[in-house]
């Protein structure tokens, strides 16, 4: 039985949010949660459903790299207990880029205040810190695109696999069997090719994804716009060429490379000069890690990168900021791309609100936001306003596609602006004191553990005597917390600041000489493992030191060294400033125009209308952000022949289940023994033929208890009886032909052709020829076929090829 509920983003009256969470249960004793998500105002009534069912949620799968996908995941770890032992499965790109953009996210929203500023309906709890969320990435277990995944315990059943989705970078289809279920968990997928993207599986690879019992597809559709770059680049130049800056918020990791990659070879072809800028809190890792997962994007990226030999997200006229000084700096016209697309997060709010009292400036928004968002209700004035208003673009091509629509919009409002200020004087001696505690604190657990694990480590001659040693250390308790003294020792390697230890008098007789821990030999599956360092020549290590600071070799290793894409995450980590969240209010007028050039990456209606019925799905499950959208796909998917079409709402079950009748035959012992069992070929199955006849257990019509088993139970019990007369004995005889079961695989079949004496090739795919005169042909069901003259040497061959399969007479 598989049971559908989707617990945020379904269908209603309007798009109230685009966050994306939904419960998959299977004979209600797996429950699979695909995404986190949560909207940009981060609203906790949201997450009190998702809260109430963590206790049986069995495992978690993440889909792409956004807010709307992942954002309350970390939140919900560190809020809601149990979450964060609940395992979770992402590709690598999710996890890289999903950790960019909560830390991006993190940063501005209310729950990261210290409680003596925060306005939080939560003030007493510790905000959430860089540290935490890096921690809880670390966690994610990172799959591969058709990595077939095979789950133990309670799981072992279900057997998950990652397509991509396109859209975003890692971005991933799910594809979910368990039992007669096969279910293809598609939200947000895009079926064309982008600059850094490659197009979805649901087109690339169809065989693979192809008839699932239930699809679960995402209804919300991209514009379909063949013209979007030259539309985008019109409205920067109008904006430009009037003296003004262009303002465009965008998504931190996903949609963003695909406009910094643009912009940057459209600056370099044209040779613009105008300031381009990426203005990002974590734009410097964000950049870092793109350039390092390479292998995840389009063929054309893998391309650029090998006739250039840099990575194509080295920009060479885009400049990745990461402070408002940086915006501030620069006078004149500029292009920026700001982080947090519903101007709730990141800096773009803040930004906004310094670029839109200008007239000659333009803001582009290239992403739908959350009806509520203050992004969501600037679209929505845009949208009202430029009803009726023909296009500036009189250049129209044959697809009928128009130039952007540019509107002035009147809205005054005073804004909320969360942002972060470097700590000083007073609170900054009392941060890094805190700090240093903690970090204490970590030295001495880790330095007990180390002595735990040496005590452990000790030989048999030794335990005897380091009993009383143990027993001293008891009598001090186990949760007592470890003082220098208790190291003994081993507190000359924990402390810099230490450099001798009186050891006169002290009662353990353990480590009384200077601590030497020898170097362990780390081993991988293969053996020693070797540094590549240690085997460089003296020229090469000579020639690397004396090359310059800012040499590309120092930037990626050098010579003989592996490049270490994590350099720029930890030059970060060493250069992080201490900070607070404040919160200021500003009164804003919006004078600067408005446009909206689609760049969602989302497949658009009309592809949707021809691919989805080509996976010919039993069941489609659409999932819309309102039902005005789901309705219009729906109807023309039921035009193309897919008849069976659920739209549920936010919170309301849907029973997709297979509908098929499954039973469950047990055999007696004595029945079993009774059998004539025969193995295959390849040992693999072990199989036997039985006549009989199957009879329903008779179930009391009086008990309604009997009668709820009979409506709910997916696994029917059945008994197998014996065969009346001998009349049915004689016609189920008659009917019986030999039943042949196993595989035969022809490389297999040729090599014992060969020991046999008789000469076999291949002739083309799936077709041996023997002696010259018999073809083996197998065909693509599975049989196979003998062609040649009757004689001694076609019987020879039959009976060779009937030997790797099991006869069931």
């Amino acid at each position: 039985m598989f049971t559908f509920t989707p617990l945020l983003g379904a269908s209603s009256t309007e798009a109230e949010t685009l966050a994306s969470q939904s419960l998959l249960s299977f004979d209600q004793n797996v429950r699979v949660l695909i995404d986190v998500g949560w909207n940009d105002k981060f609203d906790l009534q949201l997450l009190e459903e998702l809260e109430r069912i963590t206790p049986s949620i069995d495992l978690i799968l993440l889909t792409h790299a956004t807010i709307s996908h992942l954002g309350a995941y970390v939140y919900a770890c560190k809020r809601f207990p149990g979450f964060d032992a609940i395992p979770v499965y992402a590709t690598l790109p999710v996890i890289n880029m999903g950790r960019m953009v909560t830390i991006d996210a993190y940063s501005t929203a209310w729950f990261t205040f210290s409680p003596s500023a925060a306005s939080s309906p939560s003030p007493q709890e510790e905000p959430i810190q860089q540290s935490d969320i890096d921690a809880i990435f670390d966690k994610i277990h990172a799959l591969k695109y058709s990595q077939q995944l095979t789950l133990t315990a309670k799981l072992s059943s279900l057997r998950l696999t990652a397509h991509n989705a396109g859209h975003t970078l890692g971005g991933t289809l799910w594809r979910l069997q368990y039992g007669q279920e096969d279910i293809t968990y598609a939200v947000d997928w895009n079926h064309a090719v982008e600059r850094h993207l490659n197009s979805s599986a649901l087109l690339t690879s169809p065989e693979q994804l192809s008839r699932p019992t239930a699809l679960i597809c995402g209804a919300r559709t991209g514009s379909g716009i063949r013209r979007r770059e030259d539309l985008l680049l019109s409205a920067i130049l109008r904006g430009v060429e009037r003296g003004g800056s262009v303002f465009m918020p965008t998504s931190t990791s996903a949609r963003a490379l695909e406009l910094c990659h643009l912009l940057d070879s459209i600056w370099v072809e044209r040779q613009y000069t105008v300031p381009l800028m990426y203005f990002s809190r974590a734009g410097a890792r964000t950049i870092a890690y793109a350039r390092s997962m390479l292998e995840w994007m389009s063929p054309a990226i893998v391309r650029e990168w090998e006739e250039k030999g840099t990575s194509p997200f080295v920009f060479k006229s885009l400049k990745i900021a990461t402070s408002e000084d940086e915006i501030h700096n620069i006078k004149g016209p500029k292009v920026i791309l700001a982080s947090g697309h519903g101007l709730e997060w990141g800096v773009s709010r803040e930004l906004f609100a310094n670029l839109s009292t200008d007239p000659n400036n333009i803001a582009i928004f290239t992403q739908g936001s959350d009806c509520k968002s203050f992004a969501g209700e600037i679209l929505t004035l845009w949208q009202a306003a430029t009803e009726g208003i023909v296009a500036d673009d009189d250049d129209d091509d044959d697809d009928g596609a128009s130039g952007p629509k540019f509107s002035r919009i009147s809205l005054q409002r005073q804004l909320e602006i969360r942002k972060s200020v470097p700590l000083q004087g007073d609170e900054l001696e009392t941060y890094l004191a805190e700090e240093k505690a903690r970090k204490n604190q970590v030295d001495r657990q880790t330095a007990m553990d180390l002595k735990n694990r040496n005590i452990l480590d000790q030989p048999e001659s030794e335990s005897e005597s380091s009993e009383s040693e143990e027993d001293l250390d008891d009598d001090y308790g186990e949760d007592m917390e470890a003082e220098k003294s208790d190291l003994g020792i081993l507190a000359l390697t924990q402390d810099n600041d230490l450099y001798d230890f009186e050891v006169r008098g002290v009662k353990s007789i353990k480590h009384k000489m200077f601590p030497y821990v020898p170097r362990r030999i780390r081993r991988d599956p293969y053996g020693e493992i070797i540094r590549v360092e240690d085997y460089v020549r003296a020229e090469e290590r000579d020639e690397a030191i004396s090359n310059d600071s800012n040499d590309v070799q120092e930037a990626y290793g050098t010579i003989g060294k592996k490049r270490k894409w994590t350099d720029e995450r930890e030059e970060e980590k060493r250069t992080v400033i201490p900070s607070k969240t404040l919160v200021e209010y500003v009164d804003i007028v919006i004078r600067c125009e408005i446009t909206y050039i689609e760049y969602e990456g989302l497949a658009d209606s009309r592809s949707m209308q021809m691919i989805i019925p080509q996976i010919q799905p039993r069941k489609l499950i659409l999932i819309a952000d309102t039902i005005e959208h789901a309705d219009n796909l729906a109807a023309s998917l039921r035009d193309a022949g897919i008849q069976d079409i659920y739209i549920p709402t936010s919170g309301k079950s849907v029973n997709a289940s297979m509908d098929a009748n499954a039973y469950v035959v047990t055999l007696s012992d004595d029945l079993a023994h009774q059998l004539i069992w025969q193995d295959t070929a390849s040992s693999e199955y072990t199989v036997a033929q039985l006549k009989g006849r199957l009879l329903m257990k008779n179930l009391s019509n009086g008990s309604s208890q009997a009668s709820e088993q009979m409506e709910t139970a997916d696994l029917k019990d059945v008994t197998l009886g014996r065969l009346a007369t001998r009349k049915d004995l004689a016609i189920a005889s008659a009917q019986t032909k030999p039943i042949f079961v196993g595989d035969i695989r022809l490389a297999e079949l040729r090599r014992r052709l060969m020991a046999e004496g008789i000469h076999a090739e291949f002739k083309g795919e799936g077709v041996l020829l023997c002696d010259e005169h018999i073809l083996v042909r197998k065909l693509e069901t599975g049989n196979v076929l003998i062609q040649g003259g009757v004689g001694n040497k076609f019987y020879e061959i039959r009976k060779i090829v009937d030997s790797f399969l099991a006869r069931i007479v």
